[in-house]
């Protein structure tokens, strides 16, 4: 799994205000899945709606392993760890962390929206904003924040900053290959479509694996427990695991998905593109769940699971083909449908994958997402071409009297600094 960057927005009007949010800010770095990168000055701002104390806001730009969902918890948690209460809307309160943006994420539930729809109306929250994340995606308009919102300080009275970015701000808490600021500027994800812990395993080793899909089939094909499989698959990804709920009314669908989403935050409940699954889909969504609309073989279909507010739709490309109609044509007209249409923020993931070419294809077309049975990627990994090329450039190099590379490079260093 790889670190996404985020922007968190901190305010205070009660109490010693610069207190709660340095608190705030350490521990959002004493979290073992985020990494505080940056930190604003901070912002005097006259009160806002019924509440009677000026208000103090900064910034926090942080790199986090958690799901949109889990930092939304995360910032919660603080806020309530700080002393925050259930307050009137706008009214005075110790501590607000607000989740700005999170990548390129956008989400449209009545529980989390990103990005945050009027941070850039905010000089209280743009002007902090733009001195730790200039250069961050607004995923709706397309541009930098520095392109599509200027610093408006005026009327905020500059008057100190948040604790400064940690000492491992070099390196990373992190097991992930690797960390960013983006998301889907960073080429088409790769998920595996498996409930079997041994080729996970294999393929996260690889550096390339973003997330899992699972299905019923595939996990009884296995024979493990249904739950402690989801449960291992999260915490060895910490990516978005695709678990599906078998009820065929709105009601049960709900009820488990809201059951399984409790097993991880990485979990992404999946749903059929049924009536239901659609009724589902909206309720799953408002509560801030992430919904893999599944069984998707046209493109009004895809689009009907965006509307109701799917994270990803699943149109089976293979399935199609099976029966002779073209399944990556169905990839790109969706891909065509949401980019005409951004503010979806519905990612399209490529399913029933049969071949290396089915990969390129889909990659071709502008998927976000291609799910990949370990037979295809092991197909990927193990083309014959590059494995008859590598044994003759093996065979030629053991013609070499000295080939041990190893010790040629260690022996050529230890005379460099003798």
């Amino acid at each position: 799994m790889r670190g996404v960057g985020a922007l968190i927005g901190l305010g205070s009007s009660l109490g010693d205000r610069p207190r709660a949010l340095e608190l705030a800010v350490r521990m959002l770095e004493a979290d073992a899945h985020t990494r505080v990168v940056a930190t604003s000055r901070t912002w005097l701002n006259p009160p806002m709606g019924v509440a009677r104390g000026a208000f103090l806001n900064g910034a926090v730009r942080v790199e986090t392993e958690h799901s949109p969902r889990g930092l939304l918890a995360l910032c919660k948690d603080i806020e309530k760890r700080v002393g925050r209460r259930v307050s009137e809307r706008w009214s005075d309160r110790v501590v607000d962390l607000d989740l700005l943006l999170m990548g390129r994420v956008i989400r449209r539930g009545a529980a989390l929206r990103l990005p945050h729809p009027h941070m850039l109306q905010r000089p209280f929250v743009m002007t902090p904003c733009l001195e730790v994340a200039s250069d961050f995606f607004h995923p709706l308009l397309r541009c930098r924040l520095d392109a599509c919102a200027k610093d408006a300080s005026a009327g905020l009275i500059s008057f100190g900053r948040l604790p400064q970015a940690f000492a491992n701000v070099g390196g990373s808490k992190y097991t992930g290959a690797k960390t960013t600021a983006a998301l889907r500027g960073d080429g088409m994800k790769i998920f595996i479509d498996t409930a079997n812990i041994d080729e996970i395993r294999e393929a996260h080793a690889w550096g390339i694996l973003d997330g899992v899909t699972t299905n019923p089939s595939l996990i009884a094909r296995e024979g493990g427990d249904f739950i402690e499989t989801i449960h291992e698959i999260c915490q060895l990804v910490k990516g978005p695991v695709s678990a599906e709920t078998v009820s065929q009314d709105a009601e049960g669908m709900i009820k488990e998905g809201k059951l399984l989403a409790q097993i991880s935050e990485h979990v992404v409940v999946k749903v059929p593109l049924t009536a239901a699954g659609l009724t589902a889909t909206r309720a799953l969504s408002d509560a801030g769940i992430d919904v893999n609309v599944t069984l998707i073989f046209q493109p009004a279909q895809a689009l009907m699971a965006a509307k109701a507010g799917a994270a990803y739709v699943s149109p089976f490309l293979g399935r199609l083909d099976d029966i002779a109609t073209d399944g990556v044509q169905l990839i790109e007209e969706i891909v065509t449908i949401f980019g005409n249409y951004p503010a979806l923020g519905t990612e399209v993931l490529a399913a029933s994958i049969r071949s290396s070419l089915h990969v390129s294809q889909v990659a071709l077309a502008g998927c976000d997402v291609s799910t990949i049975p370990f037979k295809v990627l092991s197909k990927l990994v193990n083309h014959p071409l590059t494995m008859s090329g590598n044994a003759q450039f093996l065979a030629d190099w053991d013609t070499v009297p000295d080939n041990d590379i190893a010790g040629q490079v260690t022996r050529w260093l230890g005379k460099r600094s003798s």
